[in-house]
């Protein structure tokens, strides 16, 4: 006994089998909210202050 296909059918088959391929890459569970971000060491105004210095330091040095 063979089997009787279209080319219609077949080519349904193979794109709702590629759909669902190309979804199963996205099907992954994405919190709702974001965690709250740490609060560890140094505040970042801190650091940046504290890396201006260094820098105009640098140049000081090399102009003067």
């Amino acid at each position: 006994m063979t089997m009787r296909t279209t080319l219609g059918t077949a080519q349904q088959l193979h794109l709702s089998r590629a759909a669902r391929t190309a979804g199963e890459a996205f099907a992954f569970e994405e919190p709702e909210t974001l965690a709250p971000a740490s609060r560890n060491g140094l505040p970042l105004g801190v650091f940046l202050a504290g890396l201006a210095v260094v820098a105009f330091a640098a140049l000081y040095l090399m102009v003067g």
